[in-house]
């Protein structure tokens, strides 16, 4: 019995070395898959995702809901997924007709919101779909979950205003990859997602205006070269010069810091205080207040300029940076280390309460 069996295996070692070897599949893009097996393919890969989106579980802080979260999904969307998917009311590119399977236009019909995200965080093996380009941000693909969840509500100047923040931006030249081709279309990359007055559109992305000139520019080179990760700012910083990141530094370090933050959903402020200005010396925690805060008229500025100012920033990126800094990734920029050790000793209860002080400032 034990001859029968090797002499089985050895079978089918030849049969599978033959195979590879002589290759008798046509793999090229030209052609057509044989009767069934794309079928069985796409079956199994809608298989594939259901049984692991559904071990998914959506974070306390993150609204799928929040318009400020789709705006910021279908940014994204058109930097790194419309070329080959279309988007709505816009056709793919012709050069994706050429791709075996090609992609697919996408619908909210199809998968749930926890299959969106488990998608554009991990991608697909053979198909030219990308795992998330921000490598450990588990935070980012849910803004393609709140945007794709709801793709068919849209047309296509919805979803202009919705990614550009303008019906007509579509038009005037939104970047996808690389250095935008025009002043117009490098004005959208920033503020299809920051606003034009640096502002956020209203908790859509982080806000800009007054940061220092030198935080600024730190952070933009930090993308671009690799040193802090994140899927919605790498792609883009990537394909700027220094100048141009230089320029766009200056300009919303020049904008009116009038900062509104609101209130997030989750977290005790009246505690956050507590930790933010005074640290808790039982739990290592050390005080927010010490660099983020003392000077400026209002006092609300950091002391140092290569530090950001947190007060009056939204809620949900303030709960993203403090758990990106305790968790990973880290940055690897100059002084990042100091952030990561007093971000060490917090629980997520911590990060809520310091987030949503800081965020009602």
């Amino acid at each position: 019995m034990r001859r029968w069996i090797l002499g089985g295996l050895a079978g089918v070692a030849v049969a599978g070395g033959a195979f590879v070897f002589f290759a008798p599949y046509n793999i090229a893009a030209s052609q057509a898959h044989l009767p069934g097996v794309g079928e069985t393919l796409h079956l199994y890969l809608r298989s594939a995702v259901k049984a692991r989106s559904s071990a998914v579980e959506v974070p306390d802080h993150v609204d799928l809901s929040d318009d400020g979260l789709a705006r910021l999904g279908a940014g994204h969307f058109a930097t790194g997924c419309a070329t080959c998917h279309g988007a709505p009311g816009i056709p793919r590119n012709p050069v994706v007709e050429g791709m075996q399977p090609m992609p697919p236009k996408l619908t909210s019909e199809d998968w749930t919101e926890k299959d969106f995200y488990w998608i554009a965080r991990h991608g697909f093996k053979y198909t030219g779909m990308p795992a998330w380009p921000g490598e450990g941000r588990d935070d980012e693909p849910w803004a393609l979950a709140a945007f794709l969840a709801r793709y068919d509500s849209y047309d296509a100047a919805s979803y202009a205003e919705t990614a550009f923040g303008a019906p007509d931006a579509w038009e005037a030249g939104a970047v996808r990859f690389g250095e935008p081709s025009n002043a117009v279309a490098q004005e959208h990359a920033c503020v299809r997602c920051h606003g034009d007055d640096g502002l956020g559109r209203d908790g859509t992305a982080p806000k800009l205006a007054g940061q220092s000139e030198e935080w600024l520019t730190l952070v933009l080179d930090a993308y671009a070269e690799g040193h802090r990760e994140s899927g919605f700012m790498e792609p883009l910083a990537a394909g700027l010069r220094p100048e141009t990141r230089a320029q766009i530094a200056a300009r919303y370090a020049g904008m009116q810091a009038t900062w509104d933050g609101g209130v997030l959903p989750v977290g005790d402020a009246a505690r956050g205080e507590v930790l933010a200005q005074q640290g808790d010396e039982h739990f290592d925690i050390a005080s927010c207040a010490s660099c983020h805060e003392g000077a400026g008229a209002d006092g609300l500025s950091p002391k140092r300029a290569d530090t950001p100012r947190i007060a009056g920033q939204d809620g949900y990126w303030l709960v993203n940076w403090l758990t990106m800094y305790r968790d990973g990734p880290q940055p690897t920029t100059p002084r990042a280390h100091l952030m990561s050790a007093a971000a060490k000793p917090l629980t997520d209860e911590d990060i809520r309460d310091i987030a949503a002080y800081y965020a009602g400032r």
